[in-house]
Order: C-alpha cells, then sequence, then structure tokens
C-alpha cells in the first residue's frame, strides 16, 4: 500500500467523517419500524406474478444441462 501524505490522510478522514453524518441524518429520517412478516408477506407479493412454464423435468434438465466441471475445490495432489 503506498504511502498518502497527512494532508491526504485528513482529507479522507472528513471525507468518512461526512458520509458518516450523511447515513446518520439519513437513518434518523427513514427509520420505519416494521414488523419482519409484513416484510416478508411484500417481498413474496412481488414475486407473485412470475411462474416458471417448464415441467419438473425441463427445469431438472436445464440444471443438469447447465453445469460444469470444476477443480476449484480439489486437493493438488489428486489433479
Amino acid at each position: 500500500m503506498p504511502m498518502i501524505t497527512r494532508e491526504e490522510a485528513l482529507r479522507r478522514l472528513e471525507k468518512v467523517a461526512n458520509d458518516i453524518e450523511a447515513l446518520r441524518e439519513a437513518l434518523a429520517d427513514g427509520w420505519l419500524e416494521t414488523d419482519g412478516d409484513a416484510a416478508t408477506s411484500a417481498f413474496l407479493a412481488k414475486c407473485d406474478g412470475w411462474e416458471d412454464t417448464r415441467s419438473p423435468e425441463e427445469i431438472i434438465a436445464d440444471i443438469y444441462a447447465s453445469q460444469t466441471v470444476s477443480n476449484r475445490f480439489k486437493h493438488p495432489k489428486s489433479q
């Protein structure tokens, strides 16, 4: 990480302080206490308009067709 000047460090800290103050104000002005169940219901209501017209067999076939082989988690000696 490159060194920065004292002035640059102070400038960055001032920006962070301003960002924190803006977040504090936004939180104070916009905080709404909501019921978790109501939020879940609202989310699910938004998803209600989408329906997959494929059969379960077609969905399964698509899943298998989209799978790829990966060596990402294999132990180096087993490759």
